[in-house]
């Protein structure tokens, strides 16, 4: 496997003021971007204590990423994984803070590539990821609960998964609702039965599973999953990436032109939703028993 390069800083595009010119450097510090040579790029989410959980400052580094790439000339191929024992753990709606300044972010907001806080669906960054005309990879190395199942199910071209990996939506226990687009998108891989099941009732699958579904690729074991997933980022750099583009997004075409309702309606579910009896009981449940846990 190729040795990745020293973690980058990326640039920010806006700030409240409108477009940056020059654009600003950023210090990322939920994620790290890597050069992996030849016009590849390894994202790594970067908080391994909490399990790569998105957080406030997680998903407001990849908004600002998502814009970074789509502009970086050097970056050809994305490739997703996570630090530590966990791809991702999902939401987490308790952390408010944030290292990336507000007067910037709410630039992103004006410039129609964030949705204004609370953005607990994850609305803005899952539009820019179905827009984004470079192809993405997931390389998933463990721990994927959640909205860490859409980010690295749903959002990518192709999908390496480990043959250890499980995955669960606990969206039915904790009173939640479909995210990330995966109120269309799941249905539209899986069938709308099987959607159901996995989404409402929170059954867990496995990695092979996944790939009987179409959800993944391939399935490798656990401690090759980032190799496999740059052996193929390095064949597609070698193909013309303008083809490959274009096949993406006429591929995409019915889900990028759907994708802007999709997410206002996931958006204002889950705001719905979030402030019923029942769903804080479950919240406030989950939260004593990760408390104790912590003991």
């Amino acid at each position: 496997m190729a040795e990745l390069g020293e973690a980058e800083e990326i640039l920010i595009y806006y700030s409240n003021g409108g477009e940056l010119d020059p654009p600003r450097p950023y210090k990322p510090t939920k994620l790290l971007y890597q050069h992996a040579g030849d016009g590849i790029f390894v994202v790594t989410l970067n908080d391994p204590k909490r399990l790569n959980c998105m957080s406030l400052n997680l998903v407001q580094e990849v908004t600002l990423l998502i814009e970074h790439m789509k502009r970086d000339d050097r970056c050809k191929i994305i490739v997703w994984t996570g630090s530590g024992r966990a791809f991702s753990a999902g939401g987490n709606f308790t952390d408010t803070n944030s290292t990336v300044p507000e007067e910037d972010f709410d630039g992103y907001i004006q410039a129609g590539l964030a949705v204004s806080p609370p953005d607990i669906s994850l609305a803005g960054p899952t539009r820019e990821m179905i827009k984004f005309p470079k192809i993405s990879i997931s390389a998933i190395n463990g721990v994927t609960i959640g909205g860490g199942v859409n980010l690295g199910l749903l959002w990518q071209d192709l999908v390496f998964a480990g043959e250890d990996v499980t995955f669960r939506y606990p969206f039915g226990e904790l009173g939640l609702t479909p995210e990330l687009g995966s109120s269309v998108l799941l249905p539209r891989m899986v069938g709308l039965v099987r959607a159901k099941q996995l989404m409402q009732y929170g059954s867990e699958f496995t990695a092979k599973q996944a790939l009987e579904w179409g959800l993944c690729t391939e399935v490798v074991p656990t401690n090759e999953v980032l190799p496999k997933a740059l052996e193929a980022a390095r064949k597609l750099v070698k193909m013309p990436q303008f083809a490959l583009r274009e096949s993406k997004r006429i591929i995409m075409k019915d889900v990028v032109a759907a994708i802007d309702g999709i997410t206002e309606e996931e958006l204002t579910t889950l705001r719905k939703v979030i402030g019923s009896p029942e769903t804080q009981k479950a919240m406030m449940a989950l939260m004593m028993k990760t408390s104790k846990s912590k003991l």
